[in-house]
C-alpha cells in the first residue's frame, strides 16, 4: 500500500508539474551553425541527471558521442520511429546548467533539413513529444529524489522525537528517585528531631552532674 501511495505520489506531482511544460521551438547556436531546433526546461535538474537520462533513453537507438569542443552530443544516422519512421536522422543535442534547473537543446537533422514547424509539422509534433516524455523522465527522478530528501528529513524528527521521549522518560525516573530520597530525608528529619531531643535531655542530665561535681569541688574544705 505504502509502495502504490509513493508510486501515485511521484505520478501526481510529475503531472502536474508537466502540463505546462512543452517544448520550446527556436533557431539557435549548435556545431552546425544557427540552426532551428527545440528546448525544455527542467525545474530543479542539473545537467548530469538531464544528460544521464537522456542517454538511457537513447540506449534503443544507438550510442550517443561527444563533441566535446562543441559541448554537444550527437548520433548519426539513427532511426527513431516515432519521429521519422523508418528514414535516418541526425540528432544534435546539448545540456545546459541554469539557476535551479537545466536546459536541453535538441536539433534533429533529417537529411539536408532540420526539423521545422513550418516544413515538418509531423515531425515536428513527434519531437515536442520526445522531448515531454524525457522532461517527464527526468523530472521523475528530480520528485523522487525530493521525497527522498523529505522522507529523511522526516526520519530525522522522528529521531529527535524518539530521543525527547527517551529524556521524559530519563526526567521521570529522576523524580521517582528524588521522590525516594525525600521520603527517606523525611523520614531521617524526624529521626533527626527525636535525636535532638534525646540528646536535650541527656545535655540537660549532664548539666546537673556537672553542676552535682562542681558543688562537690566548691564543698571541699569547708566547714560545717
Amino acid at each position: 500500500m505504502k509502495n502504490f501511495f509513493y508510486i501515485f505520489l511521484v505520478s501526481f506531482l510529475v503531472i502536474n508539474m508537466g502540463q505546462s511544460q512543452d517544448a520550446i521551438e527556436r533557431k539557435s547556436s549548435m556545431s552546425l551553425g544557427s540552426q532551428n531546433g527545440f528546448f525544455i526546461e527542467i525545474p530543479g535538474a542539473d545537467v548530469k541527471k538531464s544528460e544521464k537520462t537522456f542517454y538511457e533513453i537513447m540506449k534503443d537507438f544507438g550510442k550517443l558521442k561527444e563533441n566535446k569542443k562543441a559541448r554537444e552530443h550527437f548520433l548519426m544516422a539513427t532511426k527513431i520511429q516515432t519521429i521519422n519512421g523508418s528514414s535516418p536522422v541526425d540528432l544534435y543535442v546539448k545540456f545546459e546548467e541554469g539557476k535551479g534547473m537545466a536546459t536541453t537543446y535538441m536539433w534533429v537533422d533529417l537529411g539536408g533539413a532540420f526539423v521545422n514547424s513550418n516544413d515538418h509539422a509531423s515531425q515536428t509534433k513527434a519531437v515536442r513529444q520526445f522531448l515531454y516524455d524525457y522532461f517527464i523522465a527526468v523530472r521523475k527522478k528530480v520528485v523522487m529524489e525530493e521525497i527522498k530528501s523529505e522522507e529523511d528529513k522526516l526520519k530525522d524528527l522522528e529521531k529527535d522525537l524518539k530521543k525527547l521521549k527517551e529524556k521524559n522518560d530519563d526526567f521521570h525516573k529522576d523524580i521517582e528517585k528524588a521522590k525516594q530520597k525525600i521520603s527517606e530525608s523525611e523520614k531521617n528529619i524526624e529521626k533527626n528531631i527525636v535525636d535532638q531531643e534525646n540528646k536535650v535531655k541527656e545535655i540537660d542530665t549532664q548539666k546537673s552532674s556537672v553542676e552535682k561535681v562542681t558543688e562537690k569541688l566548691n564543698n571541699l574544705g569547708k566547714k560545717d
